[in-house]
């Protein structure tokens, strides 16, 4: 049987506590989305964080649509230590580089129709136009700044990267004086995430049913989720080695 031993996540979703400007809108939710069915989105998992700068635990939440259900069908709930936790020695939280972590699970996960595992990216792949999937449990009305039970999503196009670094440089206030090639971005749309959706997924759905994960939510260029702006994911192809050598 196959399972399931760690995950990798951007360290701002665990980090993050208010001390970053506010132009890094650290992203919470996705406007415009769609509740997600059991099974449609089997590489997703929840991480409940009662943070602060010091971490002592996190509860993740496997093959879960409703986070509030606890009898929900598929759903499985692990503890996390602290320990267990994997920091890119290179974060830096001002200007959200290697801004990715790993988490070790202290116990396996079984792969069933509801829990599925994800695919690293080609390395030699840009993925430029792309269309992919984002989701997550964030806020998802920017009046209300209301949360949802259900696990929202919605389709993407992933921006080229020098398409999106030139408007990425427009924005004044942005420290964006270099655009490194870690990141990649989604094309403006009414659709994006915001403030709290940092670690989810920008996936890939392949042909042959497998999904693969090209970019963890990062950041947003505004803190009021405005649509029609880039959405910053960490490019994970940037951090193959890196996750190799941290397995």
């Amino acid at each position: 049987m196959v399972y399931l031993q760690f995950l990798f996540l951007v360290l701002t979703s665990l980090l993050y506590h208010g001390s970053v400007q506010a132009q890094y809108s650290h992203s919470k939710l996705i406007i415009s989305g769609a509740n997600a069915a059991p099974k449609l989105i089997p590489n997703q998992v929840f991480v409940d964080q009662r943070l602060s700068d010091s971490i002592d635990s996190l509860k993740i939440y496997f093959g879960a649509v409703d986070i509030t259900n606890i009898y929900e069908t598929g759903q499985q709930r692990l503890i996390v230590k602290r320990k267990n936790i994997i920091v890119h020695s290179e974060y830096d939280p001002h200007k959200l580089l290697n801004d990715i972590a790993l988490i070790r699970l202290p116990a396996e996960i079984l792969f069933d129709e509801y829990i599925q595992p994800a695919k690293l990216p080609d390395p030699d792949k840009l993925y430029d136009n792309e269309i992919g999937v984002v989701s997550g449990w964030g806020i998802f009305d920017r009046n209300s700044w209301s949360t949802p039970n259900n696990l929202q999503w919605f389709n993407v196009t992933i921006f080229p990267y020098e398409e999106c670094k030139r408007l990425v440089h427009k924005y004044e206030g942005f420290h964006a004086s270099f655009y490194p090639t870690s990141n990649i971005c989604l094309k403006p749309s009414q659709g994006l995430t915001c403030n709290g959706d940092s670690g989810g997924p920008l996936a890939i759905r392949n042909e042959d049913g497998t999904t693969t994960i090209v970019g963890l939510t990062s950041f947003g260029l505004e803190d009021t989720c405005e649509p029609n702006m880039p959405d910053i994911f960490t490019r994970v192809s940037s951090f193959l080695q890196w996750i190799k050598e941290n397995e």
